[in-house]
């Protein structure tokens, strides 16, 4: 096996053929003798690789650590921050889910492990987890580094980033404080509720959404998105396939799949009642007086 070296356009480059696949890479160096001499530097190192079994097929072992527009090294906060890009072109964060989870962790790397992302070793990342413990819940911080591991398996191959995840031993260490039992309304609190909805000045409007929600197995942002065009004729049935939260609107639930839930005559008859009101196929089944979509923040904290 040959490395050959090239002259393209004035810079050096490396050819080779390796499994019976053509390579090239760019030695980031212009033709002159300087750069002759770290292009047959780069060919001796690939080639050694290539008999002692260590070779790197990503190239990037080889490259010329850059920054910059084409960046082949990059700071820790700045691979979070590609990919949270990355969740957004590939699942459509929503801005709430962006400004909720994702920029508060990004502030922490930057301020606390803004280093080159390939050099994030398992004891630096250890040292992360630590101060994320002393702001927050173990909770909290499993799900941060369920994030960070994602976000470094994203980048292998890229960014100088190596197989190896230093967050993933970390993730196997926490365990999740036990949480405090919720205990369900009984069947005569669950009337009383509904009795102050339904007889409330203000709140009247939202009694067919509260029993509804009583009665349906959902989120709330479910119940929120929910249109007429996705309640059967009949009102047998239901079919959730996109939701509302903090009043914005996404395409599809949060578990990313559509399901159809067959509802009792009692909430049957709850919409049947309800759907008396002018509506067209499009329109949302529960939104707010003025008929705009709900927030479920404002609704807990007022309601």
């Amino acid at each position: 096996m040959k490395i050959t070296i090239e002259n393209h356009d004035g810079r050096l480059r490396l050819r080779w053929i390796y499994q019976g696949k053509r390579l090239q890479m760019s030695c980031g160096v212009n033709d002159d003798p300087t750069g002759r001499a770290v292009a047959k530097q780069k060919a001796a190192q690939i080639e050694l690789d290539i008999q002692a079994g260590y070779f790197d097929p990503t190239l990037l072992k080889y490259k010329p650590r850059t920054r910059g527009k084409t960046a082949t090294e990059i700071t820790a906060p700045e691979l979070f921050q590609k990919y949270i890009q990355h969740l957004i072109k590939e699942k459509g964060l929503t801005t709430r889910s962006i400004s909720g989870r994702y920029n508060p962790l990004f502030r922490q790397l930057e301020k606390s492990l803004n280093i080159p992302a390939f050099k994030v070793t398992e004891f630096a990342a250890g040292n992360f987890l630590a101060l994320l413990l002393e702001r927050a819940s173990s909770r909290t911080a499993k799900d941060r580094l369920w994030l960070l591991q994602g976000a470094w398996n994203w980048a292998k191959g890229k960014y100088h980033i190596s197989e190896s995840n230093p967050w993933e031993n970390h993730l196997k260490r926490i365990k999740p404080s036990e949480s405090k039992r919720i205990k369900p309304f009984t069947a005569n609190e669950i009337q009383l509720i509904l009795n102050a909805f339904k007889g409330d000045r203000y709140y009247s409007h939202y009694y067919p959404l509260v029993k509804f929600l009583f009665g349906v197995a959902c989120r709330f942002g479910e119940a929120a998105g929910l249109r007429w065009r996705n309640v059967a004729d009949d009102f047998s049935h239901i079919i959730f396939c996109e939701t509302i939260s903090r009043g914005t609107h996404r395409n599809t639930t949060k578990t990313g799949k559509f399901r159809t839930v067959v509802i009792s005559p009692n909430i049957s008859a709850m919409l049947k009642l309800h759907s008396e009101k002018p509506h067209k196929p499009d329109d949302l089944v529960f939104s707010s007086p003025q008929g705009n979509p709900l927030d479920d923040h404002n609704f807990n904290r007022r309601a």
